[in-house]
C-alpha cells in the first residue's frame, strides 16, 4: 500500500454518507470542512456568525439520522485501508468522555467524582507491517447510570444477576470484535489486541468460535488453566518460567492526580518515572476452561502465555510485567519478541484519545444532549485519524518526502509563514512537522510538540490554506 493512499483531507472521509436527505449529506460535507479547518477551536468562533452556529445545532440534534450514520463512510474507508494493506493490527479500547457540568441526560463515568459523561468504545485499526493507523473500524457509545455499581457492591461483583446481564457492558468488547470480522470477509487478516479489560471468557470463547487471532493482556492471574501437570493457578506456572529472550521496552512515566484516585487503581497502576527497562520474556501453552461465572458452555481450547517481566527494576520503581494470552506463535526468540511487538502497539489508541480530546478539544464543546454529543464525536473521528497518521507517518519515516503527507499549496504555505521564515523549506516530513507545529505557536525549548500544539498548527495551516485559494480565485475573476 501506498503512503499516498493514506493522505487525504479529514473530510473527504465523509463523503457517500447517507443521513436520509441529501441537504443534510451536504450540510455535513461543509461542516466537515469547515471543522477540520479549525479542529480545537469552539463551534461559535469556528462557524463565524450566528446563522451558521444555529443551522449547526440544528444539524446535530436533528433526528431524522444517527451518530453512526456520519462515522459510516470512515470506517468503510477504513476497511478498504485495510485492505490494501493485507494484514492489520485491530485495537480495541474504552475511554471516558467527560464534562466537569452536568448536561441533558448524560450518564456518570465514575462512582465518586461526580463527572458526567459517556463512555466510548474504539476500535482503531493499524497496519501490521509497520504500525501506521488506518482508521477506526468500530464506534460504540453507551451511558452509565451508576445503579448497577450499587446493586453489584450488595450482591457481589460476580453476582447471578450480574451474569446473566445481556445489556453488561462488558459485551461492547465482544461487539467489537463481531464489528471488524464482519468487516474483514477474508479481504485482510486481522489481530485483535486489548488491555487487561479484555480478559474475560466469553471474548475469549467468541474469538476461538469465530477462529480469529489475538493478543490479550491477561488481567486475572489467579485463574486455573489446564497444564500438562493437570489443573494449576496460571501466577504458580508463571512464576516457574525460565527467560527465554531478553530486550530493552520503553517506559512511559505515570503520574496520578493528588485526589480522586481508587486505591485499587494505585496497586494496578502504581506511579513510575519513564524509563528504559530491560525485561525477560518467557512463553507456557494452557488450556482455558469455560468458568462458573461466564455461563458459557464450550469447548477448552489451547493458547499461548508470554510473560514479559522485569527481574531487577531501578530502585523505589515498580517491576514490569505484562502477561500476554495470544494465538500467534510464542516459542523462539523471534516469535516472542513479535507478540510483544504487536503488543505494544496498543499504546497507538491512548495517541489517538489524546488526540480526540486534545487535538480537536472534544470534552470543551458547549453541546447539552448525549445524543447531540455523539454526533460531534463521530465529526471529529476522521480528524482525530487524520493529526494521529501525521505522527505516524513522521516516526515510521521522518526523513521520507514532505510530500507523502501534504499537498505542494501547504508546503509552500508552511514555509513562507511569518512564523517559519527562519527554517529551511520543508523537504522532509520531519520538517513539515516542524512547520506544524510552529505555526501552532511551539517553542523549541519546550519539547516535542503535543497534541494541542499540532491541532493549533493544523488549524493555522488550513485557514491560511482558505485565504490562499479565496485569492487565486480573485486573481482568475480579474484576468
Amino acid at each position: 500500500m501506498t503512503r499516498r493512499a493514506l493522505v487525504g483531507t479529514a473530510a473527504r472521509e465523509f463523503q457517500g454518507a447517507d443521513l436520509g436527505d441529501r441537504r443534510r449529506s451536504a450540510r455535513l460535507m461543509s461542516i466537515a470542512g469547515t471543522v477540520e479547518e479549525q479542529p480545537a477551536r469552539g463551534f461559535p468562533r469556528l462557524l463565524g456568525s450566528d446563522a451558521a452556529l444555529e443551522a449547526f445545532y440544528r444539524f446535530i440534534n436533528n433526528e431524522g439520522f444517527r451518530a453512526e450514520d456520519i462515522a459510516a463512510p470512515h470506517f468503510a474507508a477504513t476497511a478498504r485501508r485495510a485492505a490494501e494493506a493485507k494484514a492489520v493490527i485491530a485495537v480495541h479500547d474504552t475511554t471516558l468522555v467527560e464534562y466537569g457540568t452536568k448536561r441533558k441526560d448524560l450518564g456518570v463515568t465514575a462512582r465518586k467524582t461526580g463527572r458526567h459523561g459517556f463512555v466510548a468504545q474504539v476500535t482503531l485499526m493499524l497496519s501490521e507491517a509497520d504500525g501506521l493507523p488506518l482508521g477506526v473500524a468500530n464506534l460504540e457509545t453507551l451511558k452509565r447510570s451508576g445503579k448497577k455499581w450499587s446493586k453489584r457492591k450488595k450482591e457481589g461483583q460476580r453476582g447471578h444477576v450480574h451474569r446473566d446481564d445481556a445489556g453488561r457492558e462488558s459485551l461492547r468488547w465482544v461487539r467489537g470484535v463481531e464489528t471488524v470480522e464482519a468487516a474483514r470477509q477474508d479481504r485482510f487478516s486481522v489481530i485483535h489486541v486489548t488491555d487487561a479489560e479484555g480478559d474475560f471468557f466469553e471474548l475469549f470463547s467468541r474469538l476461538d468460535a469465530l477462529n480469529t487471532r489475538f493478543v490479550i493482556r491477561a488481567g486475572q492471574l489467579d485463574r486455573s488453566v489446564q497444564t500438562d501437570d493437570g489443573e494449576r493457578k496460571l501466577r504458580e506456572v508463571l512464576d516457574e518460567l525460565s527467560p527465554k529472550t531478553w530486550r530493552e521496552i520503553e517506559v512511559c512515566e505515570r503520574k496520578h492526580p493528588p485526589r480522586g484516585v481508587a486505591r485499587s487503581k494505585l496497586r494496578r497502576h502504581p506511579e513510575r518515572d519513564a524509563r528504559v527497562a530491560r525485561v525477560a520474556i518467557a512463553s507456557v501453552q494452557v488450556t482455558l476452561n469455560g468458568t462458573k461465572y461466564s455461563g458459557i458452555k464450550t469447548q477448552p481450547f489451547r493458547v499461548n502465555v508470554v510473560r514479559v517481566w522485569e527481574p531487577r527494576p531501578p530502585k523505589g520503581q515498580p517491576a514490569v510485567e505484562w502477561v500476554l494470552v495470544t494465538t500467534e506463535a510464542a516459542s523462539s526468540a523471534g516469535e516472542l519478541k513479535r507478540v510483544v511487538d504487536i503488543y505494544r502497539l496498543r499504546w497507538t489508541i491512548e495517541e489517538y484519545f489524546k488526540a480526540l480530546k486534545t487535538g480537536c478539544a472534544l470534552e470543551k464543546r458547549q453541546v447539552e444532549s448525549y445524543e447531540a454529543l455523539r454526533k460531534v464525536l463521530a465529526l471529529f473521528v476522521p480528524i482525530a485519524y487524520r493529526l494521529l497518521l501525521l505522527r505516524g507517518l513522521e516516526r515510521l519515516d521522518s526523513g521520507a518526502p514532505a510530500h507523502r503527507a501534504f499537498s505542494k499549496i501547504d508546503l509552500h504555505i508552511m514555509a513562507n509563514a511569518p512564523s517559519n521564515r527562519s527554517l529551511q523549506p520543508p523537504r522532509s516530513i520531519a520538517d513539515a512537522l516542524k512547520h506544524l507545529a510552529r505555526l501552532g505557536g511551539h517553542i523549541k525549548n519546550n519539547g516535542p510538540p503535543g497534541w494541542q500544539t499540532l491541532g493549533w498548527g493544523y488549524e493555522k495551516l488550513l485557514t491560511l490554506r482558505l485565504g490562499w485559494e479565496i485569492a487565486m480565485a480573485a486573481r482568475c475573476d480579474q484576468s
